[in-house]
């Protein structure tokens, strides 16, 4: 009986990790090629069938990253991968749409929590993977595939520190995920903390104005307090400290004359944080595994953040009538006191979110079937002392009332401050189906349709210092979207008719939108993707969007804080207060853009990339954040800047605003290297090579207009808003198996901006960080055991390396006040090391 030829059946889901160099190459160079490539082998009786690569997209990648240039990163968490590979992905810096195992994620987030070590490969997908999914025209799509099989626990321990001083912190977190084919779970739970920065850490200069620990009195506009008391102390007498006897009786001229010309001066920055303190903390929960023939993800979230700040030594300064029950005096006075001794304002924020999804992917008659909901619920709460109530307290003096002590210990409700606490719940759910409605000769022709509904409540409530009502709000929202897309193939190579044009796709969409109290919003958008050549990718899109203010920038919870800024108008530093959460007020608007982009492969692999790209959009009504507050644009919002009557800033509305037209165009470049060569599928020439990747971007805004309101005049952001024209980032990495380094930088031209009455000059900072990491075990492994080393990473990481800050100078060179090295970036440098240790 004749044998038949020895016949080899070749499948990507049987791939193995074996041997060593060229063998094992060649092995992986087979098993990662791409549906329909065959490595040619010695035998040429040797039959290959090809199949599709476990956990690949319907849409073909645009380029791919293996299991070494993953590892070469050093990445900690599938979140911090895609960070990384950010130039690489997107240029833009835009979060990607998330697909695992070729399947979308939906709201399931805690994919971003798995361990690198969990992927096979993750692919960049070609541009109408956008539409593909359901998703907006220009989006980037990224394919996480995992292994098969995967197992680790792990746990993570961080410290952080200003190498400045002032401000340290510190992190702590335990990891379990297990993988077996299509079921999956992983469990991560965290902590975090970071210590007050506190003002006398930096060369700050103090508030103006008059700070004593006990306080004191004085003759009016400096002069005597009175005679009388000059007498007993036996010298003229202009201050005197407040008597601990005063604190609980009536004092006498004798006590005040024992503190004559005593003061207890404190520095007011002692009382100031310039970062508050801040607790962490969450566990995150996700479990995937198969129902009948679908797949079911579900995950649970819960995490709490706090933070404690103090914004300086509250004073008052009061007049103390003569004939006052406690005033010994026959003059009027004044009296200078803090609040409560050393107890500085505080403000505090707090916040509480649980959230829970469901994604379901399958097939339903043909049709490619998406299903996710989720659910959350944030509870927040915001309380901020903004100073003693001045007209309170001096009406109590001048009511001689009784039961106050002007001397003594105050109630709380004599300050000024507010609560806020808000509820939120937010109820989401999508589905997307798509389908192959007919098989043209250039490919398939995929039909899509995405449906979005979502229910948004809102309960706030703000009281005051005493708990006194002062404002309640209730709030509750509805929006419902739908959009339908095409893809339809043109023309294929090697395709019986038009293949010599290349492959050409052209994509259109459709789309709609209604939110409560808001009419039906409507958009249209198409794009065109052609490569004449294996070398060229050439890409065009249009879209035109009626858009409706989000839930967050409707209804998000109001936050009060004090912010430090530049008042250009009087040339002075001032700490207003300021709001910033929903705006109810909002309306929609619309916005239309173009978008032109080239991508080329000079060398016809992923080895060289080279990027060229073109947007110009126009947006009309839309919605955007408060700008920097210059003269322009206090005069276009003079409600959301509240002044006192002489003039200092004292309040701002920071919440989000329309604008009447914004007009931005820019053109952008980049490049971007990785080595080593790969073979066809991605796989490495040579056994855990060592990995270079570099790349390069730069943006030039051609023009950035605003017009914030009708009939005021616009504003070029360019020539005096302060933006740069220029922007410049780049990121170098090199590593493998064990250690690896990265340095990343940005850079931006100058920028003008128009005060009052002159020109500020901006200069951005050149910005430096680097990262390194080092497998502890291989450098110091010992053949046969295994020690405390095994498994333990060193990672390091540096932010500010040049330690620089953003200069501000008017034209002729000087400085403003407030612009010092300390006041701009006060907390300069910083650095992170961590410890993961694998179990």
């Amino acid at each position: 009986m004749a044998l038949l030829p020895l016949c080899s059946i070749y499948s990507s889901e049987a791939r193995a990790e074996t041997d060593k160099g060229d063998v094992a190459a060649e092995s992986a160079s087979r098993e990662a090629a791409p549906p329909g490539v065959s490595i040619p082998r010695d035998d040429p009786d040797e039959i290959v069938v090809t199949a599709d690569r476990r956990g690949e997209a319907k849409v073909p990648a645009e380029s791919e990253f293996g299991e070494d240039e993953i590892t070469a990163q050093g990445a900690d968490s599938i979140q911090d991968l895609l960070t990384r590979f950010a130039p690489f992905i997107d240029g833009s810096g835009e979060e990607p749409v998330i697909l695992i195992n070729g399947k979308p994620a939906g709201f399931d987030r805690s994919i971003l929590s798995y361990p690198p070590e969990a992927l096979d490969r993750l692919t960049v997908l070609k541009p109408e993977a956008a539409a593909h999914y359901g998703e907006p025209a220009g989006k980037r799509v990224v394919n996480l595939v995992l292994k098969k099989n995967f197992s680790m626990l792990n746990a993570d321990a961080g410290f952080d520190f200003a190498t400045r001083g002032g401000q340290y912190g510190g992190t702590l977190s335990a990891r379990r995920t297990a993988i077996s084919g299509d079921t999956r779970w992983n469990v991560q739970a965290r902590v975090g903390a970071d210590s007050a920065f506190r003002k006398t850490a930096r060369d700050i200069p103090p508030q103006d104005g008059v700070f004593d620990r006990v306080g004191f009195v004085s003759g009016i506009d400096g002069g005597e307090i009175d005679p009388a008391l000059s007498v007993a102390a036996g010298r003229p007498v202009t201050v005197a400290a407040i008597p601990a006897g005063a604190l609980a009786g009536v004092p006498g001229l004798d006590d005040f004359a024992a503190t004559a010309g005593t003061l207890h001066p404190v520095d007011p920055n002692r009382f100031e944080t310039l970062q508050s303190s801040r607790r962490t903390g969450g566990l995150g929960i996700g479990v995937t595994r198969p129902l009948g023939n679908f797949s079911v993800a579900l995950s649970l979230s819960v995490n709490r953040n706090s933070s404690e700040g103090e914004r300086g030594l509250p004073m008052a300064s009061l007049l103390l009538p003569a004939g006052h029950p406690r005033s010994p005096f026959a003059n009027d006075v004044m009296l200078t006191r803090p609040f409560a001794g050393e107890r500085a304002l505080r403000t505090h924020n707090d916040s509480t979110s649980l959230g829970a999804s469901m994604t379901l992917n399958g097939n339903i008659g043909g049709w490619q079937t998406s299903v996710a909901a989720s659910y959350s619920r944030n509870w927040a709460e915001n309380f901020l002392e903004s100073g003693i109530d001045i007209v309170r307290v001096q009406r109590l003096i001048d009511d001689f009332d009784p039961g106050f002590n002007p001397y003594g210990v105050w109630d709380e409700g004599l300050l000024i401050a507010t609560r806020n606490r808000a509820r939120n719940d937010n109820l989401s759910a999508r589905l997307n189906v798509r389908k192959t409605v007919v098989d043209l000769p250039a490919g398939p022709l995929v039909w899509n349709l995405t449906a979005n509904t979502g229910r948004n409540s809102t309960q706030s409530r703000q009281r005051d210092a005493s708990g006194n009502w002062i404002a309640d709000d209730s709030r509750m929202r509805s929006q419902s979207s739908g959009q339908m897309s095409v893809s339809v193939p043109i023309s294929r190579v090697g395709a019986a008719s038009f293949g010599w044009l290349g492959d050409l796709n052209v994509d259109l969409s459709a789309s709609a939108q209604t939110m409560t109290n808001s009419r039906l919003q409507k958009g249209f958008a198409g794009s065109v993707n052609w490569s004449p050549w294996p070398l060229v990718q050439l890409r065009g899109a249009i879209d035109f969007a009626e858009n409706a203010p989000s839930f967050d920038q409707l209804d998000a919870p109001i936050v009060t804080t004090v912010n430090r800024v530049f008042d250009y108008l009087r040339q002075e530093i001032a700490e207003p207060i300021w709001t910033t959460g929903g705006n109810p007020d909002l309306e929609r608007g619309r916005r239309q853009s173009l978008t032109l982009s080239a991508t080329l492969r000079p060398l016809g692999d992923q080895v060289l990339t080279i990027n060229l790209g073109y947007r110009q959009s126009v947006a009309k009504g839309g919605v955007t954040g408060f700008p920097e507050l210059t003269p322009a644009i206090e005069a276009a919002f003079p409600e959301r800047v509240t002044r006192d009557p002489g003039g200092r800033l004292v309040a701002v509305d920071a919440r989000a605003i329309n604008l009447a037209r914004e007009t931005d165009s820019t053109l952008s470049t980049g490049i971007a290297l990785r080595l080593p060569r790969r073979r066809p599928g991605g796989a490495p020439m040579t056994a855990d090579p060592l990995q270079y990747s570099v790349s390069l971007n730069h943006n030039m805004r051609l023009k950035n207009e605003l017009l914030t309101r009708p009939g005021l005049p616009a504003i070029d952001q360019l020539r005096a808003g302060g933006q740069s024209r220029h922007s410049l980032s780049f990121q170098a990495s090199v590593g493998k198996r064990g250690f690896g380094a990265t340095l990343g930088g940005s850079w931006s031209s100058p920028g003008r901006l128009r005060g009052q009455d002159e020109i500020f000059i901006f200069k951005p900072p050149v910005a430096l960080s680097a990262s390194a990491f080092v497998e502890l075990g291989r450098l110091f492994e010992i053949p046969g055991k295994k020690g405390l080393l095994n498994d333990l990473k060193l990672s390091v990481d540096i932010d500010d390396i040049l330690d620089g800050y953003r200069r501000v100078t008017r034209e002729d060179g000087t400085v403003p006040a407030g612009y010092t090295r300390d006041e701009i970036d006060p907390l300069g440098r910083k650095v992170r090391l961590t410890l993961r240790k694998k179990f």
